[in-house]
């Protein structure tokens, strides 16, 4: 009989992987309608929710820049690579001729 110690091995992990089955009944006892309320202890005063509103818009705006100056020189490359590859395009093109 070969593989006799990789066989052993392999119901030896197969037995130490095994989970706990949770009967029907555990799960029923653990489901109940009881919830607590939410209670929010801390209050935000108007003042404090004008000085994250605009934390939160300055934020939005310094990204909106970087991402417009990101888009822009992504574009600018690529014009640049289009021209360039053009130009030797045609010399390429008009040297053969």
């Amino acid at each position: 009989m070969s593989g006799g110690g990789a066989i052993s091995s392999m119901v030896t992990s197969i037995r130490n992987n095994r989970r706990d089955r949770k009967s029907k009944l555990e799960k029923l006892k653990n489901t109940s309608n009881n919830r607590e309320d939410f209670i929010d202890y801390k209050k935000a005063s108007p003042e404090l929710l004008r000085k994250i509103r605009t934390r939160l818009q300055e934020d939005n705006k310094v990204k909106n820049k970087k991402a417009i100056i990101k888009t822009s020189v992504i574009l600018i490359l690529i014009f640049i690579i289009i021209y360039i590859f053009n130009k030797n395009w045609q010399a390429i093109l008009n040297s053969t001729n």
